[in-house]
């Protein structure tokens, strides 16, 4: 697979990620990567277009058996396509769980540093925001399974645990032992586990990505959302799925107001049924250039700008990257878009724990990687 493209182009296709700032910047701000998607994708889609049928359509409804062939290929765990529900992006499912397991006033806990949405969906659902904030260790970002208990003995208000698995922004994968003990803690403060799993193709040799589902007790509890926009770069097409453990929770799903669930787009549909049926050793190759894109990174960061933190993602394609020792001030992803050119995402905007942090997405090509680097180093100096 070619991991190089025409820069040019992508300035001109009209995508959020290198439109933001202009020509004059190198995008590494959002999380999307530019190694498009598998070719069945195209070739669909071509299809489609050429027959010109863009009516309303049912395509949605294969999206449960395509997922459970992904699910099953990927990380051994049979799905039910029956408790799949089809939405049109994963925080809309997510908004959708907020709805139907929870009330105004009750309390959501989530992880901090935490995917920026995610802080903002509480106070618009009317929910109370509870920070679940992670540790920062000498090793790396560690889960406090002292705070989450205390946390939930003091709150008995608190509904829904929010999980990011794997992690975003700092790449961390929940292991085995740390799910079960979840599990069990949700278990017996009688939360709703949701459980955000789009970044879940994305697992690095020294880890396994072990789906909350597949966890002894979790079906009682858990609401999996995930999609394939991060995996094959569709994110434009809009769709994504809601997978129940069980009758019970999928029904009071089913139960929210009719229009905060589903509308996933036909071309969405079907370019994610192509991924998910054809897309797995496309997959891959993508994790294995991920893989020397990851170690390049943090060798050059160690070496060349030896102030700078960062610990090795064990998934995703961000790196999390610790700045406080310059002095980059409230906004460092400003402060360096205007020192270098290069436009990261600020790391204030994930709340506490991004004090002084930069996100950069390092799921491009390798020599503009490399330009990214050498011009943070320089702006640093």
């Amino acid at each position: 697979m070619d991991s190089n493209f025409d820069v040019t182009q992508r300035y001109n296709a009209g995508l959020r990620k290198w439109d933001k700032y202009g020509s004059n910047f190198l995008p590494a701000w959002i999380a999307e990567h530019d190694f498009g998607s598998p070719p069945a994708v195209k070739e669909r889609l071509y299809d489609l277009v050429s027959s010109g049928t863009f009516g309303y359509h049912d395509q949605d409804a294969k999206l449960g058996e395509a997922f459970s062939l992904w699910s099953n290929t990927r990380n051994s765990l049979e799905v039910n396509p029956e408790m799949i529900i089809p939405v049109v992006t994963v925080l809309q499912g997510v908004a959708a769980c907020v709805e139907a397991f929870s009330s105004e006033g009750e309390g959501i806990l989530y992880n901090t540093p935490s995917y920026p949405p995610f802080l903002e969906l509480p106070s618009h659902s009317k929910r109370r925001s509870v920070e679940w904030k992670m540790i920062k260790s000498e090793n790396g970002w560690k889960y406090d399974f002292d705070s989450l208990e205390e946390i939930l003995s003091e709150d008995p208000q608190i509904r829904i645990l929010l999980l990011c698995n794997p992690h975003n922004p700092t790449g961390v994968v929940l292991k085995e032992n740390e799910l079960k003990q979840i599990v069990n803690i949700a278990r017996k403060y009688n939360l709703v586990l949701v459980s955000d799993e789009i970044h879940s193709d994305f697992i690095y040799k020294e880890s396994t990505h072990i789906p909350t589902l597949a966890i002894d007790g979790a079906e009682e509890i858990t609401v999996t959302v995930t999609s394939g926009a991060k995996s094959f770069a569709l994110a434009g097409l809009r769709c994504a799925v809601v997978l129940s453990g069980n009758k019970n929770l999928h029904e009071k799903l089913l139960n929210v107001p009719k229009f905060l669930l589903g509308g996933a787009n036909r071309m969405g549909c079907e370019a994610t049924i192509a991924s998910w049926k054809t897309g797995s050793g496309w997959m891959d190759e993508i994790v294995e250039i991920l893989e020397h894109r990851r170690k390049c990174l943090k060798s050059r960061v160690d070496n060349e700008i030896p102030s700078a933190r960062m610990f090795l993602p064990e998934s995703t394609f961000l790196a999390w990257i610790d700045l406080s020792e310059f002095d980059l001030g409230e906004n460092p992803a400003k402060f360096l878009r205007e020192k270098t050119g290069i436009a990261f995402g600020n790391g204030p905007d994930f709340g506490t724990g991004g004090e002084g942090h930069i996100r950069l997405t390092f799921g491009t090509s390798e020599d503009l990687l490399n330009e990214m680097i050498n011009r943070l180093g320089e702006g640093l100096l």
